[in-house]
């Protein structure tokens, strides 16, 4: 068992559209926007506030937020910033931006953010946490699901909502669109009891728990991502209203400059954040020093690719977004798809690194 209370780790796949963390998933409808907010500076003050929607619980998976706050980096860029946790009971982040309760959103799902603008919301994304979704399928190794093909004829265990993106799979890989689905709950137990043949998991979190109990990634479990099958995904976008960000620019770069440096040093030593999770941004959420360490152990790698070696953290690039990811939301069925041009802006981090992969 994962060392999370139960009921965020239960509800936490529920969070990321009901599948598992796939970040595909319909969001629900977002409120539209009855306006840019300001600068939350108070006049001529030096320091400016901004106030950050989370898509979740104030666990590690904000790990390079954490250690930007703790080791003074906004502060050196002259922000106070303010994080308003996310959960079962909380607004997703793009309806607390829409309402202008906060300046900047982070919902754990690109198709929130692309819901949001096709509700009327002016919304542009200028940054991304994670390059590949963690969406994946967890099966055993004595029947493993490493491909589409492997799904075809397979039991499959999963949440309400995870069977177009199943299809889609298949669908883009030419497979016969035959499978038996399941429906189970948000831990992987039926997996392990021989329900099912594979089980619909956010691959920072489910994993962790057969590690638990003694099983060994690759010798007695296989962890296929939804990207390896066809369906890659950004998830946890930054966005920001766009007035709001025209009228703010250089703040929206510092904070991001700052947020970066946070980055940096926790791909250097994820055990930092695991234990500012632990002891200070999450302390009254009951949360296990081990289990947070580990997830932020494999979580790192999801917040790189070769983009980022080249370019820097938390790069979107509109043509893999417009190509392959929309290819995967289209043979989801999940449509209209907005314009990338109009909702990606890159400038923000152009500024940012200057021509460089590090701040």
């Amino acid at each position: 068992m994962s060392s999370e209370p139960a009921p965020w780790s239960r509800r936490r796949l529920l969070r990321t559209a009901g599948i598992a963390g796939l970040g595909l998933g319909l969001a629900p409808a977002v409120l539209a926007a009855c306006g840019a907010g300001g600068d939350t500076g108070g006049g001529d003050t030096a320091t400016t506030k901004l106030r950050v929607a989370l898509g979740w619980i104030t666990n590690v998976e904000f790990a390079g937020f954490w250690l930007a706050d703790d080791r003074g980096y906004y502060k050196q860029e002259g922000l106070d910033v303010e994080f308003l946790p996310g959960g079962p009971n909380a607004p997703d982040p793009t309806q607390t931006l829409a309402a202008r309760g906060a300046e900047i959103a982070i919902p754990v799902a690109m198709q929130a953010f692309l819901s949001a603008v096709n509700q009327g919301n002016d919304f542009v994304a200028y940054g991304t946490m994670f390059q590949n979704a963690p969406s994946a399928l967890l099966s055993l190794t004595k029947k493993p699901v490493r491909t589409a093909q492997d799904l075809v004829g397979a039991r499959v265990l999963g949440q309400q909502g995870v069977q177009p993106y199943v299809e889609a799979a298949m669908r883009l890989a030419g497979v016969p669109v035959q499978y038996e689905f399941i429906p189970v709950g948000y831990e992987p137990s039926p997996l392990v009891e021989g329900q099912g043949d594979v089980y619909t998991c956010f691959a920072t979190n489910q994993p962790i728990t057969l590690e638990q109990q003694g099983m060994v990634r690759d010798r007695d479990f296989v962890v296929t991502t939804y990207e390896q099958l066809g369906l890659p995904q950004y998830a946890s976008p930054l966005c920001s209203e766009r007035s709001w960000l025209d009228a703010n620019r250089p703040t929206v770069e510092k904070f991001m400059r700052a947020t970066i440096r946070g980055w940096q040093d926790n791909a250097a030593d994820p055990s930092v954040a695991a234990h500012l999770a632990v002891e200070k941004y999450g302390a009254d959420l009951g949360l296990d020093l081990a289990q947070q360490t580990r997830e932020n152990e494999l979580q790192i790698p999801y917040t790189q690719s070769e983009l980022t070696t080249s370019s820097g953290l938390f790069r979107i690039d509109p043509a893999r977004l417009s190509g392959p990811m929309y290819a995967a939301y289209t043979a989801a069925g999940v449509t209209p798809l907005p314009d990338v041009a109009k909702i990606v802006d890159t400038g923000v981090l152009d500024n940012v690194f200057q021509g460089k992969a590090t701040v």
